[in-house]
Parts: C-alpha cells; sequence; structure tokens
C-alpha cells in the first residue's frame, strides 16, 4: 500500500492533452483516501527548473529514489488507479518539511 511521501512512476498526460509521458510524481493522498478508492493523488516531479512558486527543488532527490536533480510540481495533480503506479522511493523528512504548506496555496478549501 502507498503512503503520502512516497514516490512513484505513472504515466502523466501533459496539461494541455496533447500526449502523456511516464514520469516520477509524489503520493499526496491519505491511506484512507488510497485504501477505500483503490485511487491515488499524484503531484508531478520534474528535473526542469523551478519556474513559480508552486514548485519546490527538491534538496534530497537522490534519497527519495530519484535520477537527477528534481523539482516537485504541486499544481500539477492527477488521480489515477493505484495499479498504475510503481514505487521507487520516498522523500525525505527535509523535502517534506520544505512542502509540508505548498498545497493550500493551490487548492481551495474553507
Amino acid at each position: 500500500m502507498l503512503i503520502p511521501g512516497d514516490v512513484v512512476v505513472a504515466l502523466f498526460t501533459y496539461s494541455d492533452l496533447s500526449g502523456a509521458k511516464i514520469r516520477p510524481a509524489l503520493v499526496v493522498s491519505t491511506e484512507a483516501y488510497i485504501k477505500e478508492t483503490g485511487l491515488v493523488v499524484l503531484a508531478a516531479i520534474s528535473s526542469k527548473p523551478v519556474k513559480n512558486q508552486y514548485e519546490v527543488k527538491l534538496v534530497e532527490w537522490d534519497k527519495a529514489g530519484l535520477r537527477v536533480p528534481s523539482k516537485l510540481c504541486v499544481g500539477k495533480l492527477m488521480t489515477v488507479n493505484l495499479a498504475l503506479v510503481k514505487k521507487i522511493g520516498h522523500l525525505t523528512d527535509f523535502d517534506t518539511e520544505l512542502i509540508k504548506d505548498l498545497g493550500s496555496k493551490i487548492l481551495y478549501f474553507n
């Protein structure tokens, strides 16, 4: 079972739906959500430079199972069937602290 903070690989569609590619992603859904629905909410991980305040450079990317320096794109979210992802690592506590409050800057729940 996946848990929040796991790093996985999944097929991510481009935001304009023109195509897709396999890329790393961070599990951002709760264990309870995953268990009840069989779905997992993912935030994209990319090796491109940080472009805005909603992307965070991962400091300990190598300890998370990533092959190259990477950033977390908190605004690029996708929900997929649990069977379609493969775990490759887990975000370190240090990097988890860096991204902790970023989700509330993107999603509106009052």
